[in-house]
């Protein structure tokens, strides 16, 4: 990142990052998931500061993106409270997975990638929440997340193709 879109953006921050943290704190009831998304957003705009340099408002463009977070953030949530009966395929087998009867490795697809192996070995191996793996593996717990997702899509495109 070029040195004027690093020092725009760490203006951006100390102006802002306070009032962001009291906006999802307030919104999630959680100090700390309230901090990681403002990372997040902040990290987002760090990725974009080209186009978003040029926008009239960044203010609005942060409170936009901290609103997308959020809504992530309560749809994960939500999707973890109404997950009561595994409801496809790939979850009934994550779920009946025990660690002492044999390695995961063993089930995984070949055609997952290293990282993908990774990270659902962590989640399902050695049970760590999204948090923890995501300290291991030093990336943002929405990272993590959203690679977890991917690869248990890929999984389940290869249940429904039987080349497991």
């Amino acid at each position: 990142m070029k040195q004027n879109h690093r020092d725009w953006v760490r203006s951006l921050y100390d102006q802002y990052a306070p009032d962001l943290y009291r906006l999802a704190r307030h919104r999630l009831r959680d100090p700390d998931l309230a901090h990681d998304l403002v990372q997040e957003v902040f990290l987002t705009l760090v990725a974009k500061a080209p186009e978003v340099r040029d926008h009239p408002k960044p203010i609005a463009w942060l409170l936009k993106t901290m609103e997308y977070k959020l809504l992530q953030e309560f749809d994960r949530q939500e999707r973890k409270r109404n997950r009561e009966e595994p409801d496809t395929e790939l979850e009934r087998l994550a779920d009946s997975y025990d660690p002492g009867a044999h390695s995961i490795e063993e089930i995984l697809p070949a055609q997952l990638t290293e990282k993908e192996r990774t990270v659902l070995k962590l989640i399902y191996e050695e049970g760590l929440s999204y948090r923890e793996a995501a300290l291991r593996l030093g990336v943002p717990p929405a990272t993590c997340g959203t690679w977890v997702h991917r690869a248990k899509q890929k999984c389940k495109e290869y249940l429904k193709e039987g080349t497991l």
